[in-house]
Protein backbone atom coordinates (compact mmCIF):
# COMPACT_ATOMS: atom_id res chain seq x y z
CA UNK A 1 0.00 0.00 0.00
CA UNK A 2 1.64 3.79 -0.59
CA UNK A 3 1.57 6.66 1.48
CA UNK A 4 -1.28 8.16 0.67
CA UNK A 5 -3.09 4.45 0.23
CA UNK A 6 -2.37 4.03 4.17
CA UNK A 7 -2.76 7.75 5.26
CA UNK A 8 -6.44 7.87 3.86
CA UNK A 9 -7.28 4.18 5.64
CA UNK A 10 -5.91 5.50 8.49
CA UNK A 11 -8.04 8.50 8.52
CA UNK A 12 -11.09 6.48 7.43
CA UNK A 13 -10.49 4.86 11.25
CA UNK A 14 -11.25 8.21 12.77
CA UNK A 15 -14.95 8.21 11.36
CA UNK A 16 -14.86 4.25 12.89
CA UNK A 17 -13.48 5.89 16.64
CA UNK A 18 -16.51 8.26 16.49
CA UNK A 19 -19.17 5.72 15.02
CA UNK A 20 -18.37 2.95 17.25
CA UNK A 21 -16.38 4.79 20.42
CA UNK A 22 -13.81 2.02 19.94
CA UNK A 23 -11.34 2.67 22.86
CA UNK A 24 -8.94 -0.27 21.32
CA UNK A 25 -9.38 1.42 17.60
CA UNK A 26 -8.45 4.97 18.91
CA UNK A 27 -5.26 3.39 20.72
CA UNK A 28 -4.11 2.15 17.87
CA UNK A 29 -4.89 5.10 15.39
CA UNK A 30 -4.30 7.89 17.54
CA UNK A 31 -0.96 9.15 18.50
CA UNK A 32 0.00 10.00 22.49
CA UNK A 33 0.74 13.51 20.87
CA UNK A 34 -2.66 13.84 18.79
CA UNK A 35 -3.32 17.95 18.60
CA UNK A 36 -7.00 18.56 17.56
CA UNK A 37 -6.64 22.43 16.61
CA UNK A 38 -10.44 22.61 16.56
CA UNK A 39 -10.80 21.64 19.89
CA UNK A 40 -11.95 24.23 22.70
CA UNK A 41 -8.77 25.20 24.87
CA UNK A 42 -8.29 22.51 27.54
CA UNK A 43 -9.38 19.60 25.92
CA UNK A 44 -6.78 16.09 26.20
CA UNK A 45 -4.87 15.31 23.51
CA UNK A 46 -3.87 11.90 22.55
CA UNK A 47 -6.81 8.82 21.69
CA UNK A 48 -8.32 9.49 24.86
CA UNK A 49 -9.09 12.93 24.06
CA UNK A 50 -10.59 12.42 20.31
CA UNK A 51 -12.17 9.37 21.91
CA UNK A 52 -13.54 11.76 24.93
CA UNK A 53 -14.87 14.40 22.19
CA UNK A 54 -16.94 12.07 20.30
CA UNK A 55 -18.38 10.10 23.59
CA UNK A 56 -19.41 13.29 24.38
CA UNK A 57 -21.08 13.74 20.95
CA UNK A 58 -22.67 10.90 20.92
CA UNK A 59 -23.56 11.54 24.69
CA UNK A 60 -25.58 15.38 23.39
CA UNK A 61 -26.73 13.87 19.80
CA UNK A 62 -28.51 10.32 20.49
CA UNK A 63 -27.86 8.16 17.24
CA UNK A 64 -25.01 10.62 16.76
CA UNK A 65 -23.55 9.27 12.97
CA UNK A 66 -20.64 10.38 10.88
CA UNK A 67 -21.30 9.34 7.17
CA UNK A 68 -18.40 9.91 4.85
CA UNK A 69 -19.21 11.68 1.82
CA UNK A 70 -16.56 11.63 -0.22
CA UNK A 71 -12.56 11.40 0.98
CA UNK A 72 -9.07 12.14 -0.13
CA UNK A 73 -5.48 11.73 0.21
CA UNK A 74 -1.90 13.00 -0.77
CA UNK A 75 0.66 12.21 1.21
CA UNK A 76 0.57 12.29 4.67
CA UNK A 77 -2.89 14.25 4.73
CA UNK A 78 -6.07 13.12 4.36
CA UNK A 79 -9.32 14.89 4.02
CA UNK A 80 -12.99 13.46 4.71
CA UNK A 81 -16.05 14.95 3.66
CA UNK A 82 -19.08 13.75 5.73
CA UNK A 83 -22.58 14.13 7.07
CA UNK A 84 -23.41 14.53 10.72
CA UNK A 85 -26.58 13.44 11.91
CA UNK A 86 -28.37 12.90 15.14
CA UNK A 87 -30.58 14.19 17.56
CA UNK A 88 -30.11 17.13 20.35
CA UNK A 89 -31.09 15.51 23.36
CA UNK A 90 -28.94 17.13 26.12
CA UNK A 91 -27.68 20.55 26.97
CA UNK A 92 -24.74 21.73 23.80
CA UNK A 93 -22.79 24.86 24.12
CA UNK A 94 -25.24 26.65 26.79
CA UNK A 95 -28.43 25.50 24.88
CA UNK A 96 -30.99 23.08 26.29
CA UNK A 97 -31.63 19.93 24.60
CA UNK A 98 -34.44 20.30 22.09
CA UNK A 99 -35.43 17.02 20.46
CA UNK A 100 -34.55 18.33 17.33
CA UNK A 101 -33.05 16.00 14.32
CA UNK A 102 -30.09 17.32 12.69
CA UNK A 103 -28.11 16.93 9.76
CA UNK A 104 -24.80 19.15 8.28
CA UNK A 105 -21.94 18.83 7.20
CA UNK A 106 -18.10 19.03 8.43
CA UNK A 107 -14.43 18.61 6.07
CA UNK A 108 -11.69 16.94 7.97
CA UNK A 109 -8.06 17.20 7.65
CA UNK A 110 -5.99 14.83 9.36
CA UNK A 111 -2.16 14.47 9.09
CA UNK A 112 -0.60 11.01 9.46
CA UNK A 113 3.03 10.36 10.93
CA UNK A 114 4.10 6.70 11.35
CA UNK A 115 0.55 5.12 11.25
CA UNK A 116 -1.28 6.95 13.90
CA UNK A 117 -2.57 10.47 13.13
CA UNK A 118 -1.25 13.14 14.96
CA UNK A 119 -2.84 16.15 13.72
CA UNK A 120 -6.81 17.26 13.02
CA UNK A 121 -8.29 20.54 11.71
CA UNK A 122 -11.85 20.71 10.96
CA UNK A 123 -14.69 22.88 9.39
CA UNK A 124 -18.66 22.63 10.06
CA UNK A 125 -21.35 24.14 9.18
CA UNK A 126 -21.97 25.28 12.22
CA UNK A 127 -24.76 27.80 11.83
CA UNK A 128 -26.77 25.03 10.25
CA UNK A 129 -26.42 23.09 13.20
CA UNK A 130 -27.39 26.20 15.31
CA UNK A 131 -30.39 26.95 12.75
CA UNK A 132 -31.84 23.13 13.31
CA UNK A 133 -31.70 23.47 17.19
CA UNK A 134 -33.10 27.10 17.48
CA UNK A 135 -30.13 28.45 19.07
CA UNK A 136 -30.26 31.29 16.11
CA UNK A 137 -32.90 32.78 13.82
CA UNK A 138 -32.86 34.41 10.45
CA UNK A 139 -34.89 35.05 7.97
CA UNK A 140 -34.48 32.72 4.92
CA UNK A 141 -36.50 34.56 2.46
CA UNK A 142 -35.56 34.31 -1.12
CA UNK A 143 -33.60 36.40 -2.59
CA UNK A 144 -35.42 38.57 -5.58
CA UNK A 145 -33.40 39.62 -8.48
CA UNK A 146 -35.22 43.02 -8.78
CA UNK A 147 -34.73 44.42 -5.26
CA UNK A 148 -32.79 47.80 -5.62
CA UNK A 149 -29.61 47.66 -4.00
CA UNK A 150 -28.44 49.67 -0.81
CA UNK A 151 -26.79 52.35 -0.82
CA UNK A 152 -25.04 54.00 1.73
Amino acid sequence: MSQTETTLDIAHKMGDIFNGLDAEVAHKYVAPEFVDHEAPPGTPGGPDGYLGTAKWMNSVFADARWDRIDSFADGDRAVIHLRFTGRHVREFLGIEATGADVAFEHMHIYRVRDGKVVEHWGCRQDLFLMLQIGAVQLDLRPFTPDEEPVSS
